[in-house]
């Protein structure tokens, strides 16, 4: 994909979240919106941003892990580079803390890139896989709800599986005689899956990550006074995750809030409320890790540092 038609299908996707944003609110009460935002919990949203830091510890323990058998880490180290590629991304679009992070585990850990790549994608796909086991009771859980949510999940399902077992058998059928190319050392990297116990710890912490992730959901919402059963909470995941797949604008502002909304929507919550929750889940998830990211690595996460060597 050229870098032209990458920013062209960014710029699509800016504009199609910015009309969507726009029917959802345009009738919105500003005053009540400003009453739900001063009425929320302050203790409870503190709550949840220690429960979002479960999180990022988790995605960090998870890269650990599928690290571990090359190139053991300490795990501070990697909860290090993960806070410090999620600032990255809040300031940055197309999740640019991503490429960051590589270039520190390159630099700083001697870990190829074919490597840290192959590993991105497989952390990418159990976790996708482990929030799509998490999320497919929803549909029979929350009466109702459009086919939409359940034709989703089954679709996510599907590619995410898919994809698993084509790399998977890709990396079985290298020729090892052929060069090593990059693209050849990427697929091999995928070998990793062969390690049951790497694969099964892996995602156990996934299991952990969702149960940290939904209970940030929960505790936003009771901080504005909505007591919805945990389903609801795991809807509101599902939309959000699913508005973002597509990387847009920075810190996915706008999309994260779009997934909010659709979903609360269906849950029959005001306008009003719904944005106030969708603002504050946004806030205790990038505002800790921007602020612990730019304390860490100020001229990295800025750009006022060289993230790729000359």
């Amino acid at each position: 994909m050229t870098r032209g038609l990458a920013l062209a299908l960014r710029l699509v996707a800016i504009a199609a979240i910015a009309g969507a944003l726009w029917w959802l609110l345009r009738r919105m009460d500003l005053a009540r919106l400003g009453d739900a935002l001063a009425s929320a919990d302050i203790g409870l949203l503190v709550l949840a941003a220690l429960f979002s830091f479960v999180s990022v510890t988790c995605k960090a323990a998870a890269w650990r892990t599928l690290l571990a058998p090359r190139h053991p880490i300490a795990l501070r180290r990697v909860v290090r580079y993960e806070i410090v590629a999620a600032a990255a991304s809040a300031l940055t679009p197309a999740r640019a803390g991503e490429v960051l992070r590589a270039w520190l585990l390159k630099r700083r850990e001697q870990i190829p890139a074919s490597e840290t790549a192959a590993v991105f994608v497989v952390h990418k796909l159990l976790d996708a896989l482990v929030m799509l086991a998490v999320f497919a009771p929803v549909p029979w859980l929350i009466p109702g709800l459009p086919a939409w949510v359940g034709r989703a999940l089954a679709l996510c399902a599907l590619i995410t599986l898919g994809a698993l077992i084509a790399l998977y058998v890709l990396s079985r059928r290298l020729d090892p005689e052929k060069p090593a190319t990059w693209l050849r050392r990427f697929l091999a990297a995928f070998q990793l899956m062969r390690d049951a116990r790497q694969v099964g710890l892996a995602l156990a912490i996934f299991v952990v990550l969702w149960a940290a992730e939904l209970a940030v959901v929960t505790t936003v919402l009771r901080a504005l006074g909505l007591a919805l059963p945990l389903p609801a909470g795991l809807l509101v995941l599902f939309t959000v995750n699913l508005a973002i797949i597509v990387p847009s604008t920075p810190a996915q502002l706008g999309a994260l809030e779009l997934g909010a909304l659709a979903a609360l929507d269906l849950l029959h919550i005001g306008r009003e409320p719904a944005l106030a929750f969708a603002l504050l889940y946004h806030a205790v998830q990038i505002l800790p890790s921007l602020a612990l990211g730019l304390l860490l690595e100020v001229r990295l996460v800025t750009g006022r540092a060289r993230a790729i060597d000359a």
